[in-house]
């Protein structure tokens, strides 16, 4: 049997070897009812456990390391990272909008962000709430001033093209931002004309007030990411990786990602190495100070 100290010193090992590409990579949700992570410098997508119970929208930090995540029928879930199993928080009292032919009133559920620990979420008239994070419970802030979602989401016009709309919302250096755009969708054609413009905002968390940004990039809806100082988002009609400028709303192109993937919804970061080499240094110290014990 291995001592405690053997056993120390494997796991130290392990840990210590990860190779430093995990700092690339994100957790991320998307249209499919899938959870995985896409790695921003390959862009290589991996399923991560079982397809989620229903679509989800928005992936945030929650308690004990899981992930949060918001439901198009209005319920906040939560995600283990390790396995991708999902469970029900609680209801938020933001409505249902499933599919086309559910409610989809101005309170449906829109999506969730973070910012300080503070879990956020928006409606379809782009009203700011908080949620409890464990019980799931919405409160209403206010109106952000952001327009609404201007139509039921993934009904068909006369000409066949689908009425969609993108909505992330994020904290980034303190402050709360949102980008939204509303499109329809022609399959026949692969066309996209929009119906409001792609916008960033920047969102007062006390009051929701929104601020205009600046003009950005269309079909970004997962809400931007922030991997070592730069902030990712994601083209899902192109299946790109972009930067996002939060200072004018200007887009980068990085690469492409895995098509796979699909509608990225949510995208939240993974443990950075420095996380990790902190595990590792805990662990060394341990380790000596055992080994010192013994020979005294």
């Amino acid at each position: 049997m291995l001592s405690q100290r053997q056993v120390m010193v494997s796991l130290a090992l392990v840990l210590c070897t990860l190779p430093a590409s995990a700092g690339t990579l994100v957790y991320v949700v998307n249209n499919s009812q899938q959870f995985g992570t896409l790695d921003l410098a390959t862009g290589a997508y991996q399923q991560i456990g079982p397809n989620t119970p229903e679509g989800e929208t928005g992936l945030v930090p929650g308690p004990n390391g899981s992930l949060l995540t918001l439901t198009f029928s209005g319920n906040l879930d939560s995600i283990n990272p390790a396995t991708g199993v999902t469970s029900f928080v609680g209801a938020t009292g933001l409505a249902d909008c499933t599919t086309p032919g559910s409610p989809c009133g101005p309170t449906s559920a829109n999506t969730l962000g973070e910012l300080g620990g503070t879990i956020y979420a928006t409606d379809f008239q782009n009203s700011l709430y908080t949620v409890d994070p464990l019980t799931g419970a919405a409160t209403l802030i206010g109106p952000t001033g952001i327009p609404a979602v201007p139509f039921i989401p993934g009904t068909t016009n006369p000409d066949g093209s689908f009425d969609l709309f993108d909505e992330g919302l994020f904290g980034a250096g303190g402050e709360l931002f949102a980008t939204f755009d509303a499109f329809t969708l022609n399959p026949m054609f692969g066309t996209i004309t929009p119906v409001i413009a792609p916008d960033l905002y920047q969102i007062d968390p006390s009051t929701g007030l929104a601020t205009l940004v600046g003009p950005t990039g269309l079909n970004l809806g997962a809400g931007a990411v922030e991997v070592n100082g730069a902030f990712y988002d994601f083209d899902d009609f192109q299946s790109q990786v972009l930067t996002l400028d939060l200072a004018n709303g200007n887009t980068s192109f990085v690469g492409s990602f895995d098509p796979a993937a699909g509608v990225i919804t949510g995208a939240s970061p993974t443990p950075e190495p420095a996380s990790i080499a902190l595990v590792c240094i805990g662990m060394a110290v341990i380790v000596i100070r055992s080994r010192r014990r013994r020979s005294s």
